[in-house]
């Protein structure tokens, strides 16, 4: 029997048993939505996560002073560490060669106040490199230069919200703020970064040259962080070990028989982390499918014997005429494909039509996965064609005498 004849004679058997056909057709699709909605609510999370983790410098580790502690899922570092200096930032330049930038950071939380405004911001002192290794981007204005730093100069480019808190909508350019009870001018406004991996806001600081924030505003010698770019994001291991052996043998930690004065964090191990989470939310995502399939694939199972047990005459007609098992086989086989593909469609079409809905009428990032789209349809497909081997093997082995005598 020609292929084409075997599809155009399924086509025509499921219109007749239409009632059925929705019933099969509606039980694999429910599953199918869902799992292409999930999927598309996973993967936009994911994404916005990997895309913020990158906004903030995807070669970028940071040296934190002291031992940070996690504590019930927060970073902890209780006391004021004072184990960095800025003769570390020259160490780690002369004896890590896989390293690219390195910026010193002196850092501190203090009021900041524009006439009768005032706002508590994160005071960050750094040197210019800080901006581009972190992927800043210049709303208004300029940076400072490394003059501005090696001159102390009192100048100032806030972030998006500190902006927003003491100008609204105004360009700040130009104007005078007290940090703390020292004047700075306004030289710049970045534009809005978000939230970085330890839970900082990006956006609520004041950033100033760092001999500026230790001479005249924190009064002191020792750094906070010190943020070092990598020269390639293959070399990020590498660079760990390099910025590990360097600090240890200056502070001389292997003499003493001391654990590390410093904790490193790197960038390129949270988006690894991210991804990862995002693969466990894939094989998540295939264990639904499977249990989807199961449901929807019963179904199709069920319709299929009804559909057996409703038409022995005509296989046995067709057996008694000269038609082959294989044929019956075929037949079957091919409408409960035909169920299947249909349920797939169907439930990929609700599935990116709800995650269309929520992407216009939710806050959440929703990004459909051709990957997710196409694993549906083809296991959508395959249950259908799995599903129907039982019914297609029973109606092969049906006695055409037997089946035309009931009759």
């Amino acid at each position: 029997m020609k292929v084409t004849r075997i599809i155009s004679v399924s086509f025509r058997q499921l219109q007749i048993n239409r009632a059925k056909s929705i019933f099969a057709v509606i039980a694999l699709s429910v599953g199918i939505a869902a799992v292409v909605t999930m999927a598309a609510i996973g993967n936009g999370a994911k994404d916005k996560a990997v895309s913020q983790l990158e906004q903030m410098g995807t070669n970028l580790i940071t040296v934190n002073a002291g031992k940070v502690r996690n504590v019930m899922e927060r970073r902890d570092k209780s006391d004021r560490v004072t184990t960095l200096r800025m003769k570390d930032c020259e160490v780690i330049v002369d004896r890590c060669p896989s390293v690219k930038e390195v910026v010193p950071s002196s850092a501190g939380t203090l009021k900041v106040k524009y006439g009768n405004t005032a706002t508590l911001s994160m005071v960050n002192g750094v040197t210019t490199p800080y901006f581009f290794i972190r992927n800043f981007q210049v709303q208004y204005g300029d940076l400072f230069t490394a003059a501005d730093n090696e001159l102390s100069q009192r100048v100032a480019v806030l972030g998006s919200q500190v902006s927003q808190s003491l100008f609204g909508n105004n360009n700040p350019v130009g104007e005078t703020i007290l940090v703390g009870k020292v004047p700075f001018t306004v030289i710049g406004v970045l534009k809005r970064k978000g939230v970085n991996a330890e839970g900082a806001n990006l956006d609520a600081q004041v950033i100033i040259p760092v001999n500026t924030a230790m001479r005249r505003i924190f009064n002191v010698d020792y750094l906070n962080w010190i943020f070092i770019e990598v020269s390639d994001r293959s070399k990020m291991k590498v660079a760990e070990g390099e910025i590990i052996a360097a600090l240890r043998d200056y502070h001389k930690l292997d003499l003493r028989g001391k654990e590390n004065d410093f904790t490193l964090d790197n960038q390129l191990t949270a988006i690894e982390a991210s991804e990862s989470s995002s693969r466990s939310f894939t094989w998540l995502i295939v264990g639904i499918s499977a249990i989807a399939l199961l449901v929807g694939g019963t179904g199709i199972l069920a319709v299929m014997l009804l559909s057996v047990r409703t038409r022995m005459a005509e296989i046995g007609l067709r057996l008694s005429v000269g038609a082959k098992r294989r044929d019956i086989v075929w037949q079957f086989l091919t409408e409960s494909t035909i169920l299947g593909f249909a349920g797939g469609f169907t439930g990929i079409f609700i599935g990116l039509s709800l995650s269309g809905i929520m992407a216009f009428t939710s806050t959440w990032q929703i990004s459909v996965s051709l990957f997710s789209v196409f694993i549906s349809l083809f296991f959508s497909i395959a249950a259908g064609l799995v599903f129907g081997v039982i019914p297609a093997r029973k109606a092969s082995k049906a006695n055409p005498i037997t089946t035309l005598q009931k009759e």
